[in-house]
């Protein structure tokens, strides 16, 4: 075991030491008005993150999973050309994912239809899902893995062409752009987003948000949020206690300028690892291949690929270095979803569940701490 204090995936202690008077002042403001629930914290937010993603709509909610959840609910309610799906409807979507991509699908009485991956990405791409369209596919789920935006241009194109709806899950993605310098989220009807410790922006707690362009949507997924209830104590359609608490809501206020500053720090994080480490991959593209340098990366995870991906933790570990895999099994082989869609053999997502490792990145790593990580990685192999 190294010698050195341990460089750990992500220190939420270290990020908000510097930012103590800002969240006690929050923490005031919450206390002073007595209101914990939704209200004038929650308003604020709401507006504060609209602005910064230049888009009309946010609706402040639990958690990401609950923003996934709130929009499908809210896309099979009332009439009019949102009113697209219906319970049983196929929505294609990737199997490399965490779970709520594909159980919020189902929770929502949809049935979740896994893509397997494009060769060499960490995602389906357009022919992928044209691939496995059948006449019940009525939406597509695209996620934002690891804060690489996809581009989505040639997909929405697809839903546009088949009359189907395009979601965003971007609870990984915040601070992310399309090629078109676009925030993620803004190409289809609605973006899902977390604000969970560990992501860009990150709560003290739970939190998430949908974005939409379309008003419409926008007050059904108010409503959902709300037990489904429009009036005081009218409840027309089904809904959930999905709504963000005040406080995170103030303490995400207050972090959200830094958000710009810390997104920084992950690209450059990411631009060291991938210019130190890109002659080894090139000479061992076996052992060790790097994460596509996409424009517009936000950088929440920086996943390598290794065919001995054992030793290459190990090595790391060793060293002092904590590592993740994310995931360590695809959301087709998982049982919470088995009866949503027949077993299949996707054997690419299932090969990048088998190899993928993410490094340290998050904001607050010194130049020491970059060095040591590439060191360990080189003897590694």
């Amino acid at each position: 075991m190294s010698q050195h204090s341990q460089i750990v995936s992500f220190d939420m202690v270290r990020l908000l030491q510097p930012l103590q008077d800002e969240l006690h002042a929050a923490l005031q403001r919450c206390l002073s008005h007595g209101t914990f629930v939704l209200g004038p914290e929650v308003l604020a937010f709401e507006a504060q993150l609209a602005h910064w993603l230049d888009v009309p709509h946010v609706i402040g909610v639990s958690s990401g999973t609950d923003a996934l959840l709130a929009t499908f609910l809210a896309l099979q309610q009332g009439n009019g050309d949102l009113a697209r799906l219906k319970p049983g409807d196929e929505v294609l979507t990737t199997p490399f994912s965490f779970i709520s991509s594909a159980t919020s699908i189902l929770r929502a009485g949809l049935r979740p239809v896994f893509v397997d991956l494009q060769p060499g990405c960490f995602y389906p791409g357009v022919d992928e899902f044209a691939q496995a369209w059948t006449p019940k596919t009525r939406a597509v789920l695209a996620v934002h893995l690891f804060g690489e935006p996809l581009d989505l241009i040639q997909i929405n194109k697809l839903c546009v062409s088949r009359r189907a709806v395009l979601v965003e899950d971007c609870a990984q993605a915040i601070g992310a752009t399309h090629s078109n310098d676009r925030p993620v989220g803004t190409t289809g009807v609605a973006g899902c987003f977390s604000f969970f410790p560990a992501k860009n922006l990150g709560a003290l707690g739970d939190g998430g948000a949908v974005i939409t362009t379309d008003e419409t949507l926008a007050a059904r997924v108010r409503e959902k949020r709300q037990h489904g209830q429009a009036l005081r104590y009218q409840f027309d359609h089904l809904g959930g206690n999905f709504r963000l608490d005040a406080l995170q809501a103030a303490f995400l206020s207050a972090l959200l300028p830094h958000l710009d500053t810390w997104i920084a720090e992950r690209r450059s994080n990411a631009a060291y690892y991938t210019e130190h480490l890109q002659q080894l991959a090139r000479l061992r593209p076996d052992l060790l291949k790097l994460p596509a340098r996409t424009p517009g990366h936000a950088w929440n995870q920086y996943v390598v690929r290794s065919s001995e991906r054992n030793k290459l933790r190990a090595a790391l570990q060793a060293a002092g270095i904590q590592t993740q895999i994310y995931y360590p099994t695809a959301l087709h082989q998982q049982g919470a979803v088995a009866s949503a869609s027949p077993p299949a053999s996707l054997p690419l997502a299932e090969k990048a569940c088998r190899e993928v490792l993410a490094l340290p990145i998050a904001p607050g790593m010194t130049q020491a701490d970059r060095e040591r990580v590439v060191a360990a990685v080189k003897t590694a192999f």
